[in-house]
């Protein structure tokens, strides 16, 4: 009676893990190859949409016109990205969305981020925006070589035109941030004045820099 018990027992945990399984893909919907890639193009294109308006925003904001002109053809790049998802997704019988995602940024701890904003100038304002222009490229540099790698292996259903297309999107984000990555060293001289002429002390070693360069 006790073995009978015990395996009695056993059926009901191992029935009860079974029916726990089977629930939890209850809520799962089945969507089809296309859905799918769908799903995943209209959460690039919701980057998309974010990065346009970031953009935006970013060629208002700096006062370096060099920067400004490669923000300007930046965005009309970006501009044409979100077209060609649009009718990527609209190929595949699926709604684009006009949903914007949050774009990736670096966040300081507050005690740090407070005291940053004290002292911070407007050069140093300029390289934080070109900071975070970076980070979201390569962001998207990821996003689009994952989305190119998935449509390779949807490529037996469906999916082959997304490939040259995502592949676009793909060397036009590579080629900003190989942009800002060579014009960082220019940009930090160019501001680099401007953030000296608030820190306490620092005319004096460069003055005393330029004399000891000046003799040798």
């Amino acid at each position: 009676m006790v073995i009978t018990k015990k395996s009695g027992l056993k059926r009901a945990k191992k029935s009860g893990r079974m029916r726990i399984k089977n629930s939890s893909q209850l809520g799962r919907k089945n969507i089809s190859i296309n859905e799918k890639l769908a799903l995943y193009l209209n959460d690039a294109l919701s980057i998309e949409n974010a990065a346009i308006k970031r953009l935006q925003l970013r060629l208002r904001q700096t006062r370096l016109p060099d920067i400004k002109v490669q923000l300007q053809r930046h965005l009309d790049e970006t501009k044409e990205q979100q077209n060609r998802l649009k009718r990527l997704i609209s190929s595949l019988d699926q709604k684009p969305t006009n949903d914007r995602g949050r774009l990736p940024v670096t966040s300081s701890p507050k005690s740090i981020e407070k005291m940053l904003k004290k002292s911070m100038t407007d050069a140093e304002e300029e390289l934080k925006g070109a900071k975070e222009d970076a980070i979201v490229e390569s962001a998207e540099i990821v996003l689009y070589d994952m989305l190119i790698q998935f449509a390779q292996k949807a490529s037996v259903v469906v999916g082959g035109d997304a490939i040259p297309i995502l592949s676009q999107n793909l060397a036009e984000e590579r080629a900003m941030l190989d942009w800002i990555k060579a014009n960082t060293p220019v940009l930090i001289t160019q501001l680099w004045p401007d953030i000296t002429s608030s820190v306490v002390g620092t005319e004096e070693v460069e003055t005393e820099a330029s004399q000891q360069n000046g003799g040798l």
